[in-house]
């Protein structure tokens, strides 16, 4: 009964934590469906350093790179739409854009458009094998997040033949 116990307690945390990726920075899911990339201040609170929903990314000791869905630029509140009806514009819209971090000085190059995350990632020598081969599809709740891109990735940016976390990789939603 204690083993049960301790399992399920290691079980709840793991779950329930924010997904690590280099140095203090975290992909954090928020009451909004959204996933941002935050990290932890002193005083313990978290520090959003990319908002909105990120869709792919990738990391190594160096750099941290993203594909992320602005919802501020998709949805205005002005529109007052319901909840529903304003994640269904999110979801379904193809617009985008690219944030990159360089880890030894932690400086936030974004939101760029793909000609503008290209040119930054050669002036940075960004090396090739660090793609956008990670996806928050499954990031806390399977299926939460509807977005388009996740079944219709940009093939030019994502690394869709190595891509980790699509629960249908690279295919059109039935």
């Amino acid at each position: 009964m204690r083993f049960f116990t301790l399992f399920l307690v290691v079980f709840f945390l793991n779950s329930c934590g924010n997904e690590k990726l280099e140095k203090n920075y975290e992909l954090d899911y928020d009451p909004n469906n959204e996933i941002n990339l935050v990290t932890q201040t002193e005083n313990g609170y978290q520090k959003v350093e990319i908002p909105g929903h990120i869709l792919f990314y990738g990391h190594n000791k160096d750099f941290i790179i993203t594909n992320q869905k602005p919802s501020d630029s998709i949805y205005k509140s002005e529109e007052d739409l319901v909840f529903k009806a304003m994640e269904s514009k999110i979801f379904n819209t193809k617009f985008s854009t690219f944030w990159i971090i360089t880890l030894n000085n932690d400086s936030i190059y974004g939101p760029l458009n793909k000609m503008e995350y290209f040119a930054l990632r050669k002036s940075l020598k960004i090396p090739e094998n660090l793609r956008l081969d990670n996806s928050t599809q499954r990031f806390y709740q399977t299926g939460q997040r509807e977005d388009i891109e996740y079944y219709k990735p940009d093939f030019s940016v994502i690394d869709v033949r190595n891509l980790k976390g699509n629960m249908e990789k690279h295919t059109l939603k039935k």
